[in-house]
């Protein structure tokens, strides 16, 4: 992959998660400001921890992963952690630590420039526990001008709304919508419609967003005027089961620590990223994806055949990434807009949403077969994707470890069989759905 620009002076892999096994336990720390010696409770499983992992910052920069075996008293010395680091990490952080020229530039936008200001859509189906927890995350995590939409796509008896008002009484920035018709993309799609804001950030309601986030996504921006998306790591909450291990394993959601830079004019390597721009894995997710609002409404927001809620399960933030760049913009990898999320804990959980992201990357692969503008040049790609697929040594494989269960590839693989027919499926519900809202 070229690298643009890099957050931490360095491009080596950084240390992860996925190498241990569960339990593994959390955490994040500063490395300006020491290792602390730490004293891990029991799992939720009720075991001891079996691993640490923790995601070292440099200020406001994330480092890497710091990976430790966990002894059976949960205790973990300061001394130790400081031991780990400078074996795993200290060689990434010359341009990460606090007073650096990355953070001096930060400070200097920030006191020469008036912020700007976001308008961030939540997603939600009727969770309201966590609604309010991704909401008071944001705004804790807010310095600058702001809005947030929460848009509820299931609301027949949704408690969404009273539950907002009794957490955030008389918080005029929050407000509350509805999207009756099932569909992740209808919903961002309404919440788009409803932005105030220059700059909208879509997440889903059981993210919880770091401290830095907000921030970061406005220095991102700040930095590069011309860019029409900036996306960030999703990180796990928590490694309790084997499932989220092999989650991590499956699908990656934090794509490194280093800045990356997107654009059609100046492409990744070919041997890095052989099948640009239709490698839209490495771009980021879309529960951790903001936009310049007037350059998604161009593109009339996602694609509601796409997405969750609909036959095709999945795909549109694949989609709208690929549009983004097949139109001439640039799309911004920013690896300090961090947020966190739980993954699937159990087989059963895990075996679905591998099945369905296989079905959502196919049928966003039909549709660009059957109604994008560069077809051709995805067809010349097929036999390179095939490849790349297959492949033990793409980045797709590389993260499986040995245990990695073979099961769970062949579901990936049906899925992505089964994608074509199921975005057919959700073309002809789309057609049925606006026929009937034409009629109303």
């Amino acid at each position: 992959m070229r690298v643009c620009e890099s957050a931490v002076g360095g491009t080596a892999p950084e240390a992860h998660p996925l190498a241990m096994r569960a339990p593994v336990a959390i955490r994040s720390l500063d490395a300006s400001g020491g290792f602390p010696d730490l004293k891990l409770p029991f799992a939720r499983s009720g075991v001891p921890y079996r691993g640490l992992a923790v995601l070292v910052r440099g200020g406001k920069a994330p480092i890497g992963w710091l990976r430790l075996e966990v002894p059976a008293t949960g205790a973990v010395a300061g001394e130790v952690l400081e031991s780990a680091y400078l074996d795993q990490l200290a060689s990434q952080t010359s341009d990460a630590e606090p007073g650096s020229a990355s953070s001096r530039r930060a400070e200097s936008m920030q006191a020469s420039e008036a912020p700007a200001s976001i308008s961030h859509v939540v997603t939600t189906c009727n969770r309201a526990p966590s609604v309010v927890r991704c909401v008071q995350a944001i705004i804790d995590s807010e310095s600058g001008p702001f809005e947030i939409v929460v848009v509820e796509n299931r609301p027949a008896h949704s408690i969404v709304r009273a539950t907002l008002l009794s957490a955030f009484p008389g918080e005029d920035r929050v407000r509350f919508l509805e999207e009756p018709i099932p569909g992740l993309s209808r919903a961002r799609n309404a919440g788009l419609r409803a932005a105030r804001n220059e700059i909208v950030a879509f997440t889903d309601d059981d993210v919880v967003v770091d401290p830095h986030w907000s921030g970061s996504l406005r220095e991102a921006f700040a930095r590069h005027p011309d860019t029409s998306c900036v996306t960030g790591p999703i990180l796990p909450s928590e490694l309790e089961t084997s499932a989220q291990v092999l989650m991590e394993q499956f699908a990656t959601l934090g794509k490194g620590f280093v800045r990356r830079v997107y654009s059609l004019d100046h492409p990744p390597e070919p041997e890095e990223q052989p099948l640009f721009p239709y490698t839209a894995g490495y771009f980021g997710s879309g529960a951790n994806a903001a936009f310049r609002r007037d350059a998604l409404r161009a593109l009339d927001g996602f694609d509601s055949t796409l997405g969750t809620g609909t036959p095709a399960r999945g795909g549109e933030d694949l989609d709208i990434f690929i549009r983004l760049l097949l139109a001439g913009r640039t799309l911004i990898y920013e690896p300090s807009a961090t947020v966190w999320h739980p993954h699937p804990d159990t087989m059963e959980l895990l075996s679905r949403k591998v099945f369905d992201y296989g079905v959502g990357l196919g049928a966003m692969l039909a549709k660009r077969l059957l109604v994008g503008p560069h077809r051709f040049r995805l067809i010349e790609r097929i036999p390179r994707g095939l490849r790349y697929l297959a492949s033990s040594g793409s980045r797709k494989n590389a993260s499986k470890g040995p245990d990695y269960p073979s099961r769970l590839d062949r579901l990936e693989r049906m899925g992505l069989a089964i994608g074509p027919a199921a975005y057919a499926c959700s073309r002809w519900r789309e057609r049925r759905l606006n026929a009937a809202r034409d009629q109303l």
